[in-house]
């Protein structure tokens, strides 16, 4: 029967295996979560900050998130995005800003690097989303086939019940530098933290 540390332990297995293969073993483990994706319509997600830590600072570490909502697809496709979250960690590691609008909108800079490192292309950018949806290449499927992921790993996800209560319509956004927080009442708007010069992120 599946459970929750069985799926964290394969994305952590998986995503050693990447790393090795497309990284040569240079990116720092993240904390690799499970957690609801709200209000947010994704797959997943990476920070751009360490916000994992100890309570000395000694050690801090970048978050991966697959979203509850969406684990139970197919091998492949969460295999897909983990490996689109691995681009946007080392696009991190570098200082490459590659998405603005809140985090939505995938630039050049992401397509750059996700045409290095197993990606590609058939299709325009999104108005939306931009280059925020490449397809794997066929020598990385075959690579990830030979990564034998347990798919009785990923057989349950996160449901949201028929009678929930409906959420406000409210968005909460919170500086990932210094944690001042604020609510908007419209999604993917950009708010600029003048202290930190860094933009608010939905939470």
């Amino acid at each position: 029967m599946s459970n929750i540390q069985q799926a964290t332990n394969e994305l952590h297995r998986c995503f050693q295996l990447f790393n090795n293969h497309f990284f040569g073993g240079s990116l720092p483990e993240p904390a690799i979560t499970i957690q609801t994706k709200g209000k947010r319509n994704a797959f997943g997600w990476c920070s751009t900050v360490e916000y994992w830590r100890n309570q000395d600072n000694t050690i801090r570490k970048y978050e991966i998130n697959l979203t509850a909502e969406h684990i139970d697809r197919d091998v492949t496709d969460i295999m897909k995005t983990l490996l689109h979250e691995m681009v946007h960690l080392y696009n991190a590691i570098q200082k490459v800003k590659d998405c603005s609008r809140n985090g939505t909108f995938h630039n050049k800079k992401f397509k750059l690097a996700a045409e290095r490192f197993g990606f590609y292309y058939d299709e325009p950018p999104s108005k939306k989303y931009g280059w925020s949806n490449p397809k794997l290449k066929p020598e990385v499927v075959k690579l990830i086939q030979s990564f034998k992921v347990d798919d009785g790993a990923f057989k349950i996800a996160r449901s949201v019940p028929e009678n929930a209560k409906k959420k406000s319509n409210s968005f909460k956004m919170e500086c990932p530098k210094c944690g001042i927080k604020l609510r908007a009442s419209k999604p993917g708007i950009i708010v600029i933290c003048k202290s930190c010069e860094i933009e608010l992120i939905e939470y």
